[in-house]
């Protein structure tokens, strides 16, 4: 990454000087999903924005594993860096309906058509991944949440998920609640803890649940890169960010990023926002 010298640097750079190329980007999600009421949520509990209506349009149920961009649909989309400098986010800004905490990420895998029944393995990259990540391949940082794209069963079981860790070691394991109130219906998001001295994950080999949660329904696993937390402290409010004076620094956007939302409500309204991200090169 080239890092911004200074304001005099940046100040260049955001008005066109030195092919900064800056470029705002706006974007909107509604409280829909294929135009019906999206479920409501459980305070305190994250919801993925994916699917979503809105602008970009909304994001499907990938099927078959695959590794997103941003060319796929549901991304929010940004123009690529050209000429070997970076894409670096400088700023958020976003006005949401209730209040809670957005999370801007990187989507780098997904998966959907896992089923709430089966006790079996259910296979997602394999041992050897496939596919792979194609970005942030190192695996530190990355998340992995299950996303309920059709709700599965009311009754409460425990995943498991063997996964790779950052360091390449394969055969990792980590548990967590699905099923139940709370952890059963459409856009539930709900992120895996790891194992002791893990940082981050490079694979997911499979997932398989304890025992049936009452319904098939079709629920996946996304790996993820968390880029940007934005807190919103009241309902009808705004929030704003700007990453070159505050936490986490300025993040930098790789050309392919499949850029997405995740919401931490702090209420079961269900939300509703619209905000911008301000980028340069360098």
């Amino acid at each position: 990454m080239a890092a911004l010298t200074d304001l005099s640097d940046l100040i260049n750079r955001l008005t066109g000087g030195n092919n900064g190329a800056p470029e705002t980007v706006f974007f909107t999600k509604l409280p829909y999903v294929a135009g019906v009421a999206a479920t409501t949520y459980t305070a305190g509990r994250s919801a993925s924005l994916w699917t979503y209506d809105g602008f970009p349009a909304r994001g499907s149920a990938p099927g078959a594993g695959a590794i997103p961009t941003v060319s796929t649909a549901g991304a929010i989309p940004f123009t690529a860096s050209t000429g070997g400098r970076d894409k670096q986010l400088i700023s958020i800004g976003l006005i949401s309906l209730i209040a809670g905490t957005y999370l801007l990420y990187d989507r780098l895998y997904h998966i959907s058509g896992l089923s709430g029944t089966s006790t079996s393995d259910q296979t997602i990259q394999g041992p050897s991944p496939s596919p792979a990540l194609t970005r942030n391949t190192g695996g530190a940082g990355n998340i992995v949440f299950y996303e309920i794209y059709t709700a599965i069963g009311g009754t409460a079981t425990t995943l498991t998920m063997t996964y790779t860790n950052q360091a390449g070691t394969g055969g990792q394991t980590t548990t967590i609640p699905i099923g139940g109130t709370g952890f059963n219906g459409v856009t539930r998001a709900q992120r895996l803890g790891l194992a002791a001295g893990d940082s981050g994950v490079r694979a997911v080999e499979k997932i398989a649940l304890t025992a049936t949660t009452g319904t098939v329904g079709n629920f996946g696993i996304t790996i993820a890169q968390p880029l940007a937390w934005l807190p919103i402290g009241g309902s009808g409010t705004s929030g704003w960010r700007d990453y070159t004076t505050g936490l986490p620094g300025i993040p930098v956007i790789d050309n392919n990023a499949c850029l997405a939302l995740m919401f931490y409500p702090t209420s079961s309204t269900v939300t509703e926002c619209t905000g911008a991200m301000m980028f340069v090169e360098k």
